[in-house]
């Protein structure tokens, strides 16, 4: 088994609801001195918009495994949402099996998934998911009832939108759902 921070989904749901009472889960805390720059985190928290969840209402925790990328690594992500509201809201699933029906209870992070991530270059330059379109599978809106939580997970291996190989070594950003930024090192060796 490679090293790496693997979290279970009791954990990351204990973590994101420890959001809404303002506690910041031990994962995403930093420590601060005069002396040191704080270290990039593995996990990152805050109250955003899930679909047709209100952003004031809904807290999203996303932890990734690493940073840097050897060859033959792979990115593995994850999400937990929880709605805080009082009322349930609607977000998007893959449906369980023929459309329209059920939705799924296994939900993504991708480019077909219930929520998105980018690797962007320098400049801000789309390196992954890239322009290609993508045959996803039927989507439909799902419930998310109040105080409960929904999760998911991806991953990424470093490779290029066509898929023909892995993506130069350098400095990146991955950039999950519009927001929450991680920067990511893809190393030589």
């Amino acid at each position: 088994m490679k090293k790496g921070i693997y979290l279970s989904a009791f954990t990351l749901m204990a973590a994101c609801a420890t959001i809404g009472t303002g506690m910041v889960p031990a994962a995403a805390a930093s420590h601060k001195t005069s002396h040191t720059a704080a270290a990039p985190k593995l996990a990152l928290a805050g109250h955003r918009t899930f679909w047709e969840c209100s952003g004031k209402t809904t807290a999203i925790l996303i932890v990734v495994n690493k940073l840097t990328l050897h060859p033959g690594d792979t990115l593995n992500m994850t999400f937990v949402v929880r709605n805080g509201a009082a009322a349930p809201c609607n977000y998007v699933a893959p449906y369980a099996g023929a459309a329209p029906g059920p939705t799924s209870t296994a939900l993504q992070i991708g480019p077909c998934g219930s929520m998105g991530f980018e690797i962007q270059g320098s400049h801000h330059s789309n390196v992954w998911p890239g322009s290609k379109p993508f045959n996803c599978p039927a989507l439909g809106f799902a419930q998310l009832q109040p105080n409960a939580t929904v999760q998911g997970a991806g991953s990424w291996a470093q490779t290029r939108p066509s898929g023909s190989g892995r993506i130069p070594t350098g400095k990146y950003t991955l950039v999950v759902d519009g927001h929450f930024s991680f920067p990511l090192q893809i190393a030589q060796h």
